[in-house]
């Protein structure tokens, strides 16, 4: 069965793009530092197999719509050559790619059924800061892969926030350093619901 994992690159101070994110700035100001460990991957092998194992485990993909909105230009296709579901409040009509499809949905139960279904025994990869929220707010994460970049944006969009008072136990899977990066790999073990 499919696994869903958050997987993203964050800054030290928390943050996974810098601020002002538009079409203009996908990862907002100064936000495209955080993925300078995947342009230098080649240049380091524990970089490139990371790389290369979220390519190959990728069997689909949840974003949200403003993810969508300011990469579908960067990409030029779907981000990975899988099926891709837009968690939206606004859907568009299915658009078809030369790698995959997307797929508008409005709700996040509905985007985590169809995502599981097609990713079959590979990985269903959250993007975006709103996506990964909901999903772990609704309890449907496995597992949360952090790269820890070497820098403090100061400002953007953070990752952790907007989760509630539900507390989450996780279990650390992996930590690996390279010179661009810190890779963090857990497992959601439990989410307790707040006490009264």
């Amino acid at each position: 069965m499919a696994r869903v994992l958050l997987d993203v690159t964050m800054s030290l101070d928390g943050f996974m793009a810098g601020p002002d994110v538009s079409v203009e700035n996908p990862m907002g100001i100064g936000g495209l530092r955080l993925h300078e460990w995947i342009f230098e991957a080649s240049s380091n092998e524990v970089d490139a197999e990371i790389s290369r194992g979220t390519q190959v485990g990728t069997g689909a993909v949840v974003l949200g719509r403003r993810t969508f909105d300011v990469g579908i230009d960067v990409w030029n296709d779907t981000p990975f050559p899988v099926p891709c579901l837009v968690l939206t409040h606004h859907p568009l009509a299915e658009r078809v790619e030369k790698s995959g499809t997307f797929t508008f949905v409005t709700d996040v139960r509905d985007a985590f059924d169809r995502a599981t279904a097609a990713a079959g025994d590979r990985d269903v990869r959250l993007m975006g800061a709103t996506v990964g929220q909901q999903f772990l707010a609704a309890g449907l994460v496995d597992e949360i892969r952090v790269q820890v970049a070497p820098v403090l944006l100061g400002a953007g969009r953070r990752l952790f926030e907007h989760l509630g008072d539900a507390h989450i136990e996780l279990e650390r899977l992996a930590t690996v350093d390279s010179p661009h990066v810190t890779h963090l790999r857990y497992r959601v073990r439990r989410q307790a619901t707040p006490q009264a």
